[in-house]
């Protein structure tokens, strides 16, 4: 935003609030204002009132105005930036909550909201992100890659994937700061502050990987061999990290990235046994960021056809094959660089090859003929004269083999300059890798899925929350779902009080009795089990129902689905309307073991048809739409707004807020966090109490 102004959106906020409610007494109340109110002795008038507040608060709304308009420029420039890199001219930004992960997924950018007032670091987070894109890391062929480097070297793959993700952002902000250095040295200022921090997780955690990140961006005080406490890299493999180092830098491809990985791996796994690996399963990248992106690379990788791969595609997958059953050593990364169209050092190489051929065959007859001369027996030198052919045989397998990989380095290379020339250009438009095969949608019931559950029982939770249980009870108590009689009616059945009717010329209208339909509250909750609600996310969702359910048990019949999936949609059934709440059920509720995304749009729309009329849908969610083969956010869209013509769809979102909310449910959606385990169960309770007052009202 620009500089003219202190901008305070929160106050500028308050304000705007402040004048809606005085313009709204000033409609209702004038009377009353103008008889009671007085300022030093002054009528206060509605009038003046008003006035007063458009002089007071002037500059303050003029700058909340030009700040939103200064905001719409901002996410519009941001946006250019992502497209620019990113060579996707349809993407866009999402600004999310209560989260610190920055992450793409080929076709969005994922900031947290923080970032709107913080345009410079979002410059940064934004060209890093789509620099992922543009630059080659979704065409890594990720998967072959993992599974390769950890068969290779017995490594976990958790640690694989966390080593390539470290050597992707490197190579990703070292393009940046050729092609972009402004929003390099953005990017690079936000992680300066942070400094302190990944210090202290390198300590604490023994994080090599995340010193290697530092180590390879050149930030100070990370440039020496590091001590972490039991953990100590010998000088040679150290000599080798800054070989790897120079050759990454060197050769901008994702080629280099993969012979990176695989002499890391190979250096590293001699310092960690796989339970070391354990204690870093969970770290993050550089910046704080989360492997979301990393995780998104495996799920296109996983799911890319062949006619859609790219050159710098086959390239990779051709120099994995290439790696997997070859012995490279950080000393042979210089022959891999060469240029090789340097006439000068070809003729230079060959001349110097020959010179040492002869030198060796020199010095094999002059040891042969020492050893004749010292009576050795032919025998032996038989022997060494063939084990060193066996060698020098070796040798040669060897270099052929590396002659094959640096060529394969010179073919990236290639790929990527046209790469670059065609983004530069705005030429280049990335394939959306979108699958187009046909999503399903399975029913089944939670006895029968594999779930992770919850640590807390039902019986624990309603014992701890028994005194907020009553307490809601108590609220809707005065609210009766029975049948009734409405004595109000201008024609029906005659009542007991017809005399008085006809006593009074029929003055008197409560003569006519009907007796009323009961009324039936029906609530649909849906609740997200995708992977990114395990822990304290799915345990709020898991409290929240079990109030609701005891709360509600004699006011409403309510639907409990879980709903998740990997490219076809799951929804679990765990009670239904008619059925009673059965702790072994709610015991059971989890995450699931095996699937863990979620297609919200499909899963809603399939529960949906199943309904009549009139029921109210609840849907418990911590982020945005996202599935194998593509699926997100303009997936979930259509589906979310057919069910809103129909039904009244209300979302209550665990730590995650975002503009894609809007877009999915309008206004009608409520922001919970998860550091209050009743936070959520509150809300919804809160919530529930205007709609059955409504409804039953």
């Amino acid at each position: 935003m620009k500089n003219r102004f202190h901008y305070d959106e929160d106050k500028a906020q308050r304000v705007m609030d402040f004048i809606s409610e005085l313009n709204h007494l000033t409609n209702t109340h004038s009377n009353q204002l103008s008889k009671v109110s007085t300022f030093y002795g002054k009528i206060l008038t509605p009038e003046k009132i008003e006035n007063a507040l458009k002089v007071l608060f002037e500059d303050t709304l003029s700058s909340f105005k030009l700040a939103i308009r200064d905001l719409n420029t901002d996410i519009l420039a941001l946006t250019n930036i992502g497209k620019r890199i990113s060579g996707n001219n349809e993407i866009t930004l999402q600004f999310m909550g209560n989260t610190e992960a920055v992450f793409t997924d080929c076709r969005f950018i994922y900031l947290p909201s923080k970032y709107k007032s913080d345009i410079k670091s979002a410059q940064g987070l934004v060209a890093h992100e789509s620099g992922h894109i543009g630059y080659g890391s979704f065409e890594l062929e990720f998967v072959n890659l993992v599974s390769g480097l950890s068969s290779k070297y017995n490594l976990p793959h958790f640690f694989t994937k966390n080593l390539i993700n470290v050597v992707e952002d490197v190579r990703i902000n070292a393009i940046n700061d050729l092609k972009f250095p402004g929003f390099f040295r953005n990017l690079r200022l936000l992680t300066i502050k942070m400094l302190p921090k990944l210090n202290s997780r390198i300590e604490n955690a023994r994080d090599i990987l995340l010193y290697i990140n530092l180590y390879f961006e050149d930030y100070k005080g990370f440039q020496v061999k590091p001590k972490i406490k039991s953990f100590e890299l010998s000088d040679d493999d150290w000599a080798g990290i800054s070989k790897i180092k120079n050759f990454l830098f060197k050769s901008l491809t994702p080629s280099s990235s993969i012979i990176s990985c695989d002499l890391l791996c190979k250096i590293l796994k001699k310092y960690f046994t796989r339970e070391d690996m354990e204690q870093i399963k969970q770290i993050n990248s550089l910046r704080g960021r989360n492997n979301s992106t990393i995780d998104n690379i495996e799920k296109i990788s996983n799911h890319k056809k062949q006619k859609d791969k790219t050159k710098l595609d086959k390239t990779s997958q051709e120099l994995i094959d290439k790696l997997r059953n070859f012995d490279l050593e950080p000393k042979d990364l210089d022959k891999l660089i060469e240029n090789e169209t340097d006439t000068r050092k070809k003729i230079k190489k060959k001349y110097r090859n020959k010179k040492n051929k002869n030198k060796n065959r020199k010095n094999s007859i002059e040891e042969h003929s020492e050893q004749q001369e010292r009576g050795t027996k032919s025998t032996d030198v038989s022997k060494t004269l063939k084990s060193k052919k066996i060698n020098k045989t070796e040798q040669k397998v060897k270099n052929s083999k590396l002659e094959v990989i640096a060529r394969l380095v010179k073919d990236s290379e290639n790929a990527m300059k046209e790469r670059l020339i065609l983004l530069e250009k705005g030429e280049y438009m990335i394939n959306p890798f979108r699958d187009q095969k046909l999503r399903t949608i399975k029913d089944t019931k939670i006895e029968r899925e594999s779930m992770v559950p919850d640590g807390m029982l039902y019986s624990q939770i309603k014992a701890k929350y028994m005194n907020l249980i009553k307490r809601m009870r108590s609220i809707f108590a005065d609210l009766k779902n029975k049948a009734g009689i409405d004595s109000y009616q201008k024609k029906g059945k005659l009542n007991s009080k017809f005399i008085k009717a006809v006593t009074s010329d029929y003055k008197f209208k409560q003569c006519f009795t009907r007796k009323l339909l009961k009324k039936e509250l029906k609530l649909l909750v849906l609740v997200d089990v995708s992977g990114s609600m395990r822990g304290t996310k799915i345990q709020v969702a898991k409290i929240a129902l079990v109030i609701l359910c005891e709360a509600l048990q004699a006011m409403a019949k309510i639907r409990i689905v879980l709903f998740t999936g990997t490219y076809n949609a799951l929804n679990i059934l765990v009670k239904d309307f008619d059925e009673t709440l059965i702790p072994r059920t709610i015991d059971k509720f989890g995450c699931h073991a095996k699937e863990s995304e979620n297609i919200d749009g499909l899963s809603i729309k399939h529960e949906a048809n199943k309904l009549n009329d009139g029921e109210f849908i609840i849907v418990i969610s911590d982020g945005q739409p996202a599935a194998q083969g593509g699926y997100n956010l303009n997936d979930a869209i259509p589906d979310i707004h057919f069910v809103r013509k129909n039904f009244k769809v209300f979302a209550f979102s665990i730590d995650s807020q975002g503009d894609y909310l809007n877009k999915m449910y309008g206004n009608d959606w409520v922001l919970t966090s998860s550091k209050n385990q009743t936070d959520l169960g509150k809300k919804m309770i809160k919530f529930c109490q205007i709609i059955t007052r409504e409804f039953f009202g």
